[in-house]
C-alpha cells in the first residue's frame, strides 16, 4: 500500500497560517508605532500648554525629551519588539482561526496534529489522516480571514495619530509665532513666551530648587510689591491675585492693590502691592496678572537680629592714672572726659554688617555720625559731651534689628580743683619775724597735680612757694605750708621786698590745679586770699590779751551754767527723796535748748497733768541733765581751743615769754580741755545713770569736782589777766622811758650843736 503525499495536500493550511502570522506581527508592530505617535502627539500639545504656562528652564525641558525618549523606547519594546518576539505556532494560529469560524469544527487544528506526525500517523490510520488534511486543505483555500483581527483598533490609533498630526501642521501653519518659539524652545532656547503682559516682583533670590525665596523678619508686615511692565507694548492686567498655601497647609487667595494709574509712554511699570501682616510662618504662593504668572515664590520667617551682650573696653586718658577696665553697657552708661571705648558685642546670629550712629548733644545743636562695620566692634570716644550712641544689626539674610539698642554715654567732665585755705594757728595780726601756717583743704573728682603759695609784701609779688603733697595724694588732700618771714628776711638781706616792718601787709593765696590735660585752659583755682597785717609785740600783745579777756568771760557765764546746773541736780535729788517727782516744774531745772526740743516740750504738755509715773518723770529730766552737761563740756572745750590757738600764736610769732606761754598752755588750755572731754563726760554718765534707776551721789560727786576746776581755772585766768596788766605797765614804762631817753638825746645832740656853731 503506498503512502500519500502530505505536503502537497497541506500547502493551503500552511500559507494560510503564514499569511495570519505575517498579518499579526504588522499589526503588532502598527499598534506599537501609532501608540508611541500617539504619545508624542499628546505630549506636544501637553507640552505646549505646560511650557506657555510654566516656562520650564531648559534643563527642565531636556529632562522631559529625556523622559519621552524613554516612554517611547519602552512602548516600542513593551508594546512592539516583545510581542512581536513571541512564538507563534501554527496550532495557536489554527485554534484562532476556529475560533473565529466554529464552523470549522477543529478540521484545521486537526490537520495541523497530524501534518505535524506525518507520514507515519501515530495512532491514526493513514487514510483517515490524508483525507482530513485535504479536507482542511480544502477550506483554507477558500477561508476568508480579513475579519480575524481587530482592525478597528487600530484605525482608531491611526485616526487619533493622523488627528494630532493634522493640527500640528495647522498649528504651523495658522499660529507660526507659536510654532517658532515652542521648536525653538524644544530645542531648548532660553528665551521665553512671547506675552502681553511681564510680571515682576522684587527681593526674591533664587532658592536652588527651581524657585524664589525672601526672608523676612518674624511678626513683621512684609509687602508684596509687583511691577507690570508697560514697555515694548506690554500692558498692565486689570487684575491682579496673589494664592498662598502657609507652611500648616491654610490656603488662600486675594486681589493685590494697584498703586496709582500708570500709562504706557508715560510710565514704565505699573505696581501692585500686597501686604502680609504680622507674618509669623512660611508661606508659599504664585502671582497671577493677565497671560503671566510668577509661580514658586515663598516667605522664609527668619528671627531678627538683636544684642545678647553689648561691652565697653574703656582706655582711661593719662591724667586719671587709671588701669583699663571693661564695662557692660546699659541704657546709662557714665565715663570720664577723654575715654577712649572698644565697643564689643555679641548677637543671636551672624552679621553681614553693623551700623553705628552717635548723636553728640552740644550746645549749638546735635551732631550725627554714622558708621559701618562688618564686625560687631567699633572705636568710639568721649569727648565733653554727652553722646547718644544706637547700634542696629543687620544680618545675611538682610533682616534689621526690630529698633536699635541705645546707650547713653554721660561725659563726666574733669571738674575744677577746690581750693579751701585757712589760718592755723596764727591770726590776722603778726609780727614781722612771724611763722605763717596756711592749711589747705585740696578737693578734686580725680587727682591734683600740685599746690602752691602765691606772696604779695603790699603790692609787690613775691616768688610763690610750693606745698609738698604726699605722694599718695589723689582726690583729696589736707596740706600745710608755712611762710617764715623772718627766714624769708634772713636769705635776702638787701632786698626791700622782703624787709617785713610794722605798718606792711603781706598777703597770701593758696592755688592748686589738677591732671587734666584734654583741655588748652588753665586748670587752677585760687583759694579766697589771706591777708596778714604786720604790727608790734605790743600791738599783737594787746590784741590777745583782749582775746583772753574775751575767752575768761565766756568761761565766767559756762560757770553759772555749771552752777545752775547743779542746783538741777539737788532739786531734782530733793523731789525724788520726797516722792513727789510728778509735781517738779520744767522751769526748776535747768535745760539747754537742743534740737528737737520744742518737740519733747510739746510732747510733754500733752501728758495728763496728774500722770502718776514718777519714775518716768524722774528719768526723762535726767536725761535732759545729761544732755545739758554734754553741751557745757562742748562749750568748755571751745573756750580750750580759743587758749589753744593763743598758745600756738605765741609760738608763730615769735614771742619770747616762756612765763606766758606755759601759763596759757600748760595751766589753762590743757586743764580747760580735760574739763571739757572727762570730767563733764562723767557728769553727763552719772547723770543718765539716774534714768536707770541710780541715786544722784556719783553724779553731784562728779559735779562738785567739776566745779572745784572751773574755779581753780578761774583764779589762773584771773591771774593771766593781773599778769598782762602788769606786764602791759611794763612795757608802757619801759616805751615812755625810752620816749625820754630819745629827747634827752636829742636835746644833748641840738645843745652839742650850738656849742660848735658858737
Amino acid at each position: 500500500m503506498s503512502v500519500p503525499s502530505a505536503t502537497s495536500d497541506f500547502q493551503a493550511v500552511s500559507d494560510l497560517l503564514a499569511g495570519i502570522r505575517r498579518r499579526i506581527r504588522t499589526f503588532v508592530w502598527a499598534e506599537a508605532v501609532l501608540l508611541a505617535l500617539a504619545l508624542v502627539g499628546v505630549v506636544f500639545w501637553g507640552g505646549l500648554a505646560l511650557d506657555w504656562m510654566f516656562e520650564p528652564s531648559p534643563r527642565v525641558r531636556l529632562a522631559a525629551h529625556v523622559a519621552l525618549i524613554m516612554a517611547v523606547l519602552v512602548i516600542l519594546i513593551w508594546w512592539g519588539l516583545r510581542r512581536w518576539m513571541v512564538s507563534l505556532t501554527d496550532r495557536s494560529l489554527a485554534l484562532l482561526v476556529e475560533r473565529k469560524h466554529p464552523e470549522l469544527q477543529d478540521a484545521l487544528s486537526v490537520a495541523v496534529d497530524l501534518h505535524a506526525t506525518a507520514p507515519h500517523y501515530e495512532g491514526v490510520h493513514p487514510e483517515l489522516a490524508e483525507r482530513t488534511i485535504r479536507q482542511a486543505n480544502q477550506v483554507a483555500a477558500n477561508l476568508d480571514t480579513e475579519d480575524l483581527l481587530n482592525q478597528l483598533r487600530i484605525n482608531r490609533f491611526a485616526l487619533l495619530v493622523g488627528a494630532l498630526a493634522l493640527s500640528v501642521v495647522v498649528l504651523a501653519f495658522a499660529k507660526p509665532k507659536v510654532w517658532e518659539t515652542y521648536t525653538e524652545r524644544l530645542a531648548l532656547s532660553p528665551d521665553d513666551w512671547p506675552r502681553s503682559v511681564a510680571l515682576s516682583i522684587d527681593g526674591f533670590e533664587p532658592d536652588g530648587q527651581g524657585g524664589y525665596v525672601r526672608k523676612v523678619a518674624r511678626n513683621s508686615d512684609v509687602p508684596i510689591v509687583v511691577g507690570a511692565s508697560l514697555v515694548d507694548g506690554l500692558k498692565s492686567p486689570e487684575r491682579v491675585t496673589i494664592r498662598y498655601r502657609w507652611r500648616e497647609g491654610r490656603r488662600g487667595k486675594d486681589d493685590l492693590i494697584r498703586i496709582g494709574d500708570s500709562e504706557a509712554g508715560r510710565d514704565k511699570v505699573q505696581r501692585f502691592e500686597y501686604l502680609f501682616e504680622r507674618i509669623a510662618g512660611d508661606v508659599e504662593f504664585e502671582v497671577r496678572g493677565g497671560d503671566d504668572r510668577l509661580r514658586n515664590l515663598r516667605l522664609e520667617v527668619v528671627e531678627r537680629p538683636k544684642v545678647t551682650k553689648l561691652e565697653f573696653n574703656c582706655v582711661y586718658p593719662d591724667y586719671l592714672e587709671r588701669a583699663n577696665r571693661t564695662l557692660a553697657a546699659g541704657p546709662r552708661v557714665e565715663l570720664p572726659e577723654g575715654t577712649k571705648i572698644v565697643a564689643v558685642g555679641e548677637a543671636n546670629k551672624p552679621l553681614a554688617e553693623v551700623r553705628w550712629r552717635q548723636i553728640v548733644q552740644q550746645q549749638e545743636g546735635p551732631e550725627r555720625v554714622a558708621s559701618t562695620t562688618p564686625a560687631f566692634e567699633s572705636q568710639l570716644a568721649v569727648g565733653s559731651h554727652d553722646v547718644e550712641l544706637e547700634v542696629e544689626l543687620l544680618d545675611k539674610d538682610g533682616i534689621a534689628s526690630a529698633e536699635p539698642f541705645r546707650v547713653t554715654l554721660v561725659a563726666r567732665k574733669d571738674e575744677m580743683p577746690q581750693v579751701l585755705a585757712n589760718r592755723r594757728g596764727i591770726g590776722t595780726s603778726v609780727t614781722a619775724g612771724a611763722m605763717l601756717p596756711v592749711e589747705l583743704e585740696l578737693l578734686d573728682d580725680n587727682a591734683i597735680e600740685s599746690a602752691w603759695l602765691d606772696m604779695k609784701h603790699g603790692e609787690v609779688v613775691l616768688p610763690k612757694v610750693e606745698v609738698p603733697l604726699a605722694a599718695s595724694t589723689r582726690g583729696e588732700a589736707i596740706a600745710v605750708a608755712t611762710v617764715d618771714l623772718r627766714e624769708l628776711t634772713k636769705a635776702h638781706p638787701n632786698e626791700p621786698m622782703y624787709a617785713f616792718a610794722p605798718g606792711g601787709q603781706v598777703t597770701i593765696l593758696a592755688s592748686a590745679n589738677d591732671k587734666f590735660d584734654l583741655a588748652e585752659s588753665s586748670r587752677t583755682t585760687t583759694a579766697r586770699p589771706l591777708t596778714f597785717q604786720i604790727v608790734t609785740e605790743d600791738e599783737l600783745m594787746a590784741q590777745l590779751a583782749g582775746n583772753e579777756q574775751n575767752l575768761r568771760q565766756t568761761f565766767e557765764a559756762v560757770a553759772d551754767k555749771l552752777l545752775l546746773l547743779y542746783d538741777s541736780l539737788e532739786k531734782l535729788e530733793q523731789e525724788v527723796g520726797t516722792g513727789t517727782a510728778a509735781k517738779v516744774r520744767d522751769d526748776d531745772l535747768l535745760v539747754v535748748d537742743t534740737p528737737g526740743e520744742e518737740v519733747a516740750e510739746e510732747a510733754t504738755t500733752e501728758e495728763p497733768e496728774d500722770d502718776a509715773n514718777d519714775a518716768g518723770r524722774v528719768a526723762r529730766d535726767a536725761v535732759r541733765l545729761a544732755e545739758t552737761a554734754r553741751q557745757i563740756g562742748d562749750e568748755v572745750l571751745g573756750v580750750a581751743g580759743g587758749f589753744e590757738d593763743i598758745h600756738v600764736q605765741l609760738f608763730n610769732n615769735r614771742i619770747e615769754n616762756s612765763e606766758l606761754s606755759d601759763r596759757i598752755g600748760n595751766r589753762i588750755a590743757a586743764p580747760l580741755r580735760r574739763l571739757g572731754d572727762e570730767r563733764m563726760g562723767a557728769v553727763a554718765n552719772a547723770l543718765t545713770a539716774i534714768s536707770t534707776g541710780q541715786t544722784t551721789a556719783l553724779a553731784k560727786a562728779e559735779m562738785r569736782q567739776a566745779i572745784l576746776e572751773v574755779e581753780g581755772l578761774l583764779r589762773e585766768m584771773q591771774g593771766l589777766e593781773n599778769y598782762n596788766e602788769v606786764i602791759a605797765m611794763l612795757r608802757e614804762i619801759i616805751r615812755q622811758q625810752e620816749q625820754i631817753n630819745t629827747k634827752t638825746q636829742d636835746q644833748q645832740k641840738s645843745e652839742l650843736k650850738n656849742l660848735l656853731l658858737d
